[in-house]
């Protein structure tokens, strides 16, 4: 009988669940499935890691008395993971070195993977006897995109040339202020039926080299983009920002006060001090109108103290973003063992302070402070990986439902 490899799942997009079913083996027979991943970009993974890095997964399993392996339903003996989870091998995969690549310094030169490649590799003992190749696809095959460079913003505009009035969503990364993680992003959201335009705001030639003073107007000139693009409802548009993108959005909305919804995963409630290379900058992250925002200075002992024993932060009250100013529609994404700041505590002020129409928020306990695409592999935290999954789909189900209810049902 020959032996047949499945990948069953509802769509073929990145962020979608699969299972594997293979069948066709020997009854009750131990078998060994591989998984390889080729020209995978995981937005958790570091960004320096080259494109070229091949992921790898392993399980052990024990097929049934059909000679099936369902991952949906066959346990995992051992390999990189134990016990039943469909999207175990997937969540568990692992680039096979850290070789590093070179960061383009200009937006035409960064890649855009629009799909990566998955190998199932069923092996005996030493021997491969049987394997197939699949496509997931980070954006629909239908999405078009376009490089946009703009006095205080380059972009990357993700869209479907049928969309007539679409709703639009401007997607900024983090402290990176780069293009490749919020691209993901956008390329995912685009495929549902979103007009996404994701922004760098330093980084890149043409703009500010350091995260330091940046004209908080990226966003207004993103938002102006938009409402005069002849595929957008300029009456329907949001904002999706994580980490420092957050406190951008957070601190430029507290002013601007002119989309329809924010989604902020991670966010500080606070302007903190930029950052000149390596070191502090001694001067605000953001600027309005050409004037520094007041900003909370970065102290390494205070750092340290509260990472290593818990110790608050006393905040500078000049530093803190005026949340009362906000009236558009809010969630917040966030975790209360945040490595990096105090996303649970920002979030508590953001609602304490918040007098708009609408805010939801979301904390979880497993992941820090890189909650992002459901299912990317995220091996940052060493803790329970099926409740670190669960996670990361919970709070991108959360971000889609919540632009799905605000934009597209209003």
């Amino acid at each position: 009988m020959t032996i047949n490899i499945e990948l069953i799942s509802e769509t073929d997009l990145a962020d979608e669940s699969f299972n594997i079913v293979v069948k066709g083996l020997e009854p009750r027979t131990t078998y060994c499935v591989e998984m390889h991943l080729s020209d995978y970009y995981c937005i958790n993974a570091p960004l320096l890691l080259d494109h070229n890095v091949m992921w790898k997964s392993t399980a052990i399993f024990l097929s049934d008395k059909d000679g099936i392996i369902d991952t949906s339903q066959t346990a995992s003996i051992s390999g990189s993971y134990k016990g039943v989870s469909e999207m175990g091998l997937f969540f568990n995969a692992r680039p096979l070195n850290n070789k590093k690549g070179k960061l383009p310094s200009s937006l035409d030169r960064i890649p855009l993977r629009d799909c990566f490649g998955v190998e199932i590799k069923i092996k005996l003992g030493k021997d491969v006897v049987a394997e197939q190749s699949f496509v997931r696809r980070y954006m629909n095959l239908e999405i078009r995109y376009q490089d946009i460079y703009d006095k205080h913003f380059q972009g990357r505009l993700f869209y479907d040339e049928k969309l007539r009035k679409a709703p639009a969503v401007i997607i900024v990364s983090g402290s990176e202020g780069r293009i490749e993680k919020a691209q993901n992003i956008a390329q995912l959201l685009s495929s549902r039926g979103y007009i996404c335009l994701a922004i760098a705001y330093f980084g890149l030639e043409g703009l500010p080299q350091n995260l330091e003073r940046i004209p908080i107007e990226c966003l207004e000139e993103a938002k102006d983009f938009l409402c005069h693009h002849p595929q957008v409802d300029n009456t329907k548009i949001g904002i999706y920002g994580r980490s420092k993108g957050a406190e951008l959005v957070l601190a430029a909305q507290s002013i601007l006060d002119d989309v329809q919804c924010l989604v902020l995963n991670s966010p500080s409630n606070v302007i903190f001090e930029g950052i000149k290379g390596k070191l502090n900058s001694h001067s605000s992250s953001w600027t309005y109108l050409q004037k520094e925002l007041p900003y909370q200075r970065f102290q390494l002992g205070n750092f340290l103290l509260n990472r290593l024993f818990g110790k608050h932060i006393p905040k500078y009250n000049r530093a803190r973003i005026d949340i009362s100013k906000i009236s558009s529609p809010l969630l917040l994404l966030g975790s209360d063992v945040d490595e990096i700041w105090e996303a649970s505590s920002a979030i508590d002020d953001i609602v304490s302070h918040y007098n708009g129409q609408s805010i939801l928020f979301r904390k979880y306990h497993e992941t820090g402070h890189m909650l992002t695409v459901a299912y990317q592999p995220n091996h940052r935290y060493r803790k329970d990986w099926h409740l670190l999954m669960k996670e990361s789909v919970d709070s991108w189900l959360a971000t889609i439902n919540f632009f799905n209810t605000h934009l597209k049902n209003m």
